[in-house]
């Protein structure tokens, strides 16, 4: 396996899992212990991730851009987006999120719909649709992470309202909430959750049992979860209904 490969495999291992062993690598891999070593040594030189004894850890996610974060996972985000677009009614207003899971999502999604996104990439996907109405809600462009953000982004989706607002996660705790790396992103999170009807989030595992700085919203304030696993911490899920995209 070439050693860009290889980096990809150990990012998406590490993400699924949480941590893995050096020995676990090697047996998986077919390399030596020394080549791990030397992987985890480029990736945490890149900062994607850390060892630590006799393993190693996914960073914090907050210290990765979107784009790298994209790479991440892709057939999870791909059962995730294919999961949730099923479960919107035709005909429907909907806030959608930026972030790869969400391009997931709006690339499985059928019209006819009326979307209003803060995110580039989805509008840009969405530019040819002819089923699709199209609202891109400007603002502060944000670069790094491909989004508009900002009090002007959160002042013009308040003149609107939609059915149901599609959210992605930055971290979610069972007990903290849902919460977001950077200020204007959870701002924006916020007035798309006040100016809906249903609130929806779809999370990949390396989200849960993770928090960031600035607060979006406690999961009492979500009707219903899309995760690709059960999350063994939420014991108590109160009215929020969640779905399991499970692996074929």
């Amino acid at each position: 396996m070439h050693k860009t490969a290889r980096q990809k495999y150990l990012l998406d291992l590490i993400s699924e899992t949480g941590q893995v062993s050096i020995s676990e690598l090697v047996d998986k891999l077919q390399v030596s212990a020394d080549t791990v070593r030397r992987d985890l040594s480029d990736l945490e030189k890149k900062g994607l991730a850390q060892k630590n004894h006799g393993g190693a850890i996914a960073l914090d996610l907050s210290v990765m851009n979107r784009r790298e974060r994209s790479t991440l996972l892709p057939e999870t985000k791909q059962r995730l987006g294919k999961m949730v677009a099923e479960k919107v009614p035709a005909g429907s207003t909907l806030f959608l999120d930026a972030g790869s899971t969400l391009m997931a999502v709006a690339a499985s999604l059928k019209g006819p719909l009326t979307v209003i996104t803060t995110s580039l990439d989805i509008a840009h996907f969405f530019s040819d649709r002819s089923d699709i109405d199209l609202i891109l809600a400007g603002g502060s462009w944000d670069p790094q992470q491909r989004l508009f953000a900002g009090s002007a982004t959160q002042s013009f989706i308040s003149r609107y309202r939609a059915d149901i607002a599609i959210l992605g996660a930055c971290a979610i705790d069972a007990r903290l909430g849902l919460s977001a790396s950077q200020e204007a992103d959870a701002g924006v999170k916020r007035a798309m959750l006040a100016a809906s009807h249903q609130h929806w989030l779809v999370a990949d595992p390396m989200k849960l049992n993770q928090r960031a700085p600035y607060l979006v919203a406690g999961l009492s304030d979500i009707q219903q979860l899309f995760l690709d696993r059960p999350w063994a911490e939420l014991r108590d899920q109160g009215d929020m209904y969640i779905h399991i995209a499970k692996a074929d």
